[in-house]
């Protein structure tokens, strides 16, 4: 049997130093493990935190993205990015914070160099009828995350990033203020706004709904 690597011997243990700070900062213990035995050379560390975090810098990429090749590309470039700095990582956030920072801004750099990277809807809305679904409701179902996907994508990339982040990354709106540069109070105003801008689009179709 193969020995662990060194970094999964230290993840139960305090670090001295600048894991210290790290773990001071809100740095779970396995990220603070991986984090410095990165920093001292071992390229396993490196791999287990892209195998940890890919899918969701993945997801956040995905809603905010249009295709999954798109998605993919970002995810690509958002780990060479942190691959570069991590060595220069000192903790003043948690990684999971640090990271999905990297992941929204290269998202809305891209919306704003107008590269092909088009920022549309958040969730693609695949629906595949049961057996015993209508037919008829099936493609009213298909219309309806279309006309939903089309509201979300006339939020402003900012407004939409911080709906990706409180609404389907779950995150609370002090995680959300520290991925987004701001304050709680702008997150909620700014999801204020994104929420009445959607209920008022798609006021319509409940009613209709209810008729």
């Amino acid at each position: 049997m193969s020995e662990p690597p060194k970094w999964a011997s230290r993840m139960a243990k305090p670090l001295a130093g600048q894991g210290s700070l790290l773990h001071r900062r809100g740095m779970d213990a396995e990220d603070q493990a991986l984090v410095e035995a990165f920093k001292r050379g071992e390229d396993s560390a490196f791999t287990a935190l892209v195998i940890k975090y890919r899918e969701q810098v993945y997801r956040i990429a995905r809603r905010m993205l249009h295709g999954h090749e798109d998605a993919s590309d970002v995810a690509q470039d958002v780990f060479i990015r942190v691959h570069r700095a991590l060595p220069s990582f000192r903790g003043r956030s948690a990684l999971k914070t640090w990271l999905y920072r990297i992941t929204v801004n290269l998202c809305l750099d891209y919306a704003r160099r107008g590269s092909r990277y088009v920022l549309t809807g958040l969730k693609e809305l695949e629906w595949e009828p049961a057996l015993n679904d209508n037919l008829v409701e099936a493609a009213e179902r298909n219309e309806l995350a279309r006309t939903v996907r089309a509201a979300i994508g006339g939020l402003a990339p900012r407004q939409r990033a911080m709906v990706v982040l409180r609404v389907y990354q779950d995150l609370p709106y002090a995680e959300v203020a520290r991925i987004m540069g701001c304050a709680e109070g702008t997150v909620k105003a700014t999801m204020f706004a994104a929420l009445g801008k959607l209920r008022k689009t798609l006021a319509p179709l409940v009613t209709d709904s209810r008729e």
